[in-house]
């Protein structure tokens, strides 16, 4: 075996840890977790009242629910997640079902319609949600992984070799790109530059791009050009929400975009993007749906009741079956034909890296797929989507945070290394993305130096736009010598720190003539401040009337506020900081912010990492240093 291919049986090898971790960890909490303990830790809700059931397309059943205690608490449950219903009145019943959306305290699930008949043993009561294991996503990478390894596709080779060794000798493809996209106005040159190098790129190209630099807007005018002398695209990401978001803009720019993939896990703006929907609204459609319908009803005439069974009702009721079945089998033949026909009518597919392996697009093959948040993907899901191209163009920003993997057997094998980690600075067709668009030049200045060599500018219209009224674009708050011990919770072993909230509170109400109108961010890196501050705001009148919104770094990647706080949270005697030593999660929290960043924090603790020395040094001679004593009243 060579030692490319000792690489990717390392990776099969970090999938599979990655599984066994998943996998053990939902035993353990079915195992060791009481039920409350489990509500506590946010992977149940329970009880929730249904409160609505509706069918929906695709032959689900729609489910919505509301929970009806413990709505403090925060809750692990996401679109697309799979989780099971379930009622204890007498035994424990469950189906499992996928969670469609999450809304404060109501949550949609579909069920399959099969399964929809029993739906009224949920009527009495006693019933909650929870997350289950679902190891989908790793039957898929791991068949991608073995599948790239076996290929004896030359372009496959060549992309699968220059990642296992670093390196990839590409000669630009002999095209005429001049004119393609030199006249639009609607985008910079750098932007300009980063399509015209993917365009060259006959196997792999890279655009990275930095916070606020209008990758979206870079990948969508790729996507037609590529368009102009392509008949079809294939464009993915890791989360369904960038997905979405492309798939929006592509659809807005007069693209014929199909949205393939699970119906639960598609903003309900773009369902008419998705193949249920453009199959309902066929002028075909109506012939298949009498078809289904004469098949339902042929079957409900066999299974009627007779008094008098004989041979001749016998043989009838066989008859009957056995014309249902070809009724069915006929719909389904003329609906498959009718997707194969929207299919290749469509000009862009949009789908989810793991839904790559939806059926409808098994025979399908591209020029070129397109891989947003790059950064953010695994390795073994990009290949899924890779397999389906002879090129692949990835954007994202490998200094922002990297996807999440929670086997440190798995990080170890290298799960967590993505192909832009690994080929950004060495592949000839990568380009940066230069300008960007959100942040007040100030905010930006120690991302810039730290992570992007100084290479960003700012764009005029944002560069010094502030707060009305605040000219004071950096702060940072020194909590320093308050006696703001953080506090551990160890049921979620994670941390807080009270006094840290307390201070940002007071910086708000002290400021609150210049924010009305302002939309505020409170970040954290750990998960129980992002708790504790979402409770204390739920029961602070002062705060609730204003837009806020509090997250971790992790749930806000991706967003922007005018004005972000971010509470470091940790402060104990030994410069402890847990993970804050990530530099790329100190990345992601700064450059969330437009007008205003304020870091909270003590520097005595912080002040002990060498990342944090210049951090603070930065804001000292380019911001504003400020003591928590100043908010403290007396």
């Amino acid at each position: 075996m060579s030692q490319d291919q000792n690489r990717y049986q390392t990776l099969l090898k970090a999938i599979d840890a990655e599984r066994k971790h998943d996998e053990a960890f939902f035993k353990s909490l079915n195992e060791s977790k009481t039920m409350q303990q489990k509500v506590n830790v946010g992977f149940v809700w329970y009880p929730v009242n249904i409160i609505r059931k509706s069918y929906t397309i695709g032959e689900y059943l729609e489910i919505e629910v509301q929970r009806t205690k413990n709505l403090e608490n925060s809750h692990r449950f996401s679109e697309g997640m799979a989780a099971s219903i379930f009622n204890v009145q007498d035994e424990k019943v469950e189906f499992k079902v996928v969670v469609s959306a999450v809304r404060g305290d109501k949550m949609r699930l579909l069920l399959h319609t099969d399964q929809a008949d029993r739906m009224d043993l949920f009527d009495r009561g006693l019933t909650g949600v929870e997350v289950i294991y679902d190891d989908k996503p790793y039957k898929v990478m791991e068949k991608a992984i073995r599948s790239i390894i076996d290929t004896k596709k030359d372009y496959h080779k060549i992309i699968r070799d220059g990642i296992a060794k670093q390196s990839m000798e590409q000669y630009p493809l002999a095209i005429e790109i001049d004119g393609l996209v030199d006249h639009r106005k609607d985008i910079n040159n750098s932007q300009k530059e980063a399509i015209k190098s993917s365009l060259k790129a006959p196997n792999l190209a890279i655009i990275h791009g930095p916070p606020g630099t209008g990758k979206t807007t870079t990948l969508v005018a790729l996507a037609e050009t590529l368009l102009k002398s392509e008949k079809r695209i294939l464009v993915c990401a890791s989360s369904n929400n960038a997905v979405d978001l492309l798939a929006e803009r592509l659809s807005l720019r007069g693209i014929s975009v199909l949205r393939v993939g699970n119906i639960t896990r598609i903003h309900d703006d773009l369902m008419h993007l998705t193949i249920e929907e453009k199959v309902r609204n066929h002028q075909d459609w109506n012939h298949i749906k009498k078809v289904k319908i004469q098949a339902h009803e042929t079957d409900k005439k066999a299974s009627q009741f007779k008094r008098n069974f004989g041979p001749e009702e016998r043989d009838e009721k066989r008859e009957l079956r056995k014309e249902a079945r070809e009724l069915r089998k006929w719909a389904i033949e003329l609906e498959d034909r009718l997707i194969d026909d929207i299919v290749l009518g469509s000009q862009v597919i949009a789908t989810t890296l793991i839904g790559v392996s939806n059926r409808i697009l098994k025979d399908l093959h591209f020029k070129t797929v397109i891989i947003d948040e790059a950064s953010q993907a695994l390795e073994p899901e990009c290949w899924n989507a890779i397999l389906k191209a002879e090129r692949v163009i990835l954007a994202g920003d490998h200094k922002q945070l990297p996807p999440t993997v929670k086997s440190t057997e798995a990080v170890k094998l290298g799960l967590e290394t993505t192909i832009l980690d690994l080929m950004t600075d060495h592949i000839s067709f990568s380009s940066l993305l230069n300008e960007q668009y959100r942040m007040h030049h100030k905010i930006l200045g120690f991302s810039n130096e730290k992570y992007y060599g100084n290479q960003l500018i700012s764009h005029q219209d944002v560069a010094n736009r502030t707060i009305r009224n605040d000219q004071l674009p950096l702060v940072l708050i020194d909590t320093a010598g308050c006696g703001f011990e953080e506090v551990m919770n160890n049921e979620h072993r994670s941390y807080a720190n009270h006094g840290e909230f307390f201070i940002i509170r007071e910086h708000i109400l002290a400021n609150r003539e210049k924010l009305l109108g302002v939309s505020i961010g409170i970040i954290s890196p750990y998960s129980e401040q992002v708790r504790y501050v979402r409770n204390q705001i739920s029961e602070d009148a002062d705060l609730r009337a204003m837009d806020i919104e509090v997250n971790s770094i992790d749930g806000f990647q991706g967003q922007e506020k005018e004005l972000i706080y971010i509470s470091m949270v940790r402060c104990n005697d030994n410069g402890e900081i847990g993970f804050l030593k990530d530099e790329r999660r100190l990345n992601v929290a700064m450059t969330r912010a437009q007008k205003k960043l304020v870091l909270v924090g003590d520097s005595a603790t912080l002040g002990q990492h060498p990342l944090f020395v210049s951090l603070i040094n930065h804001i000292e001679k380019e911001g504003y240093y400020d003591s928590a004593w100043n908010y403290m009243g007396y």
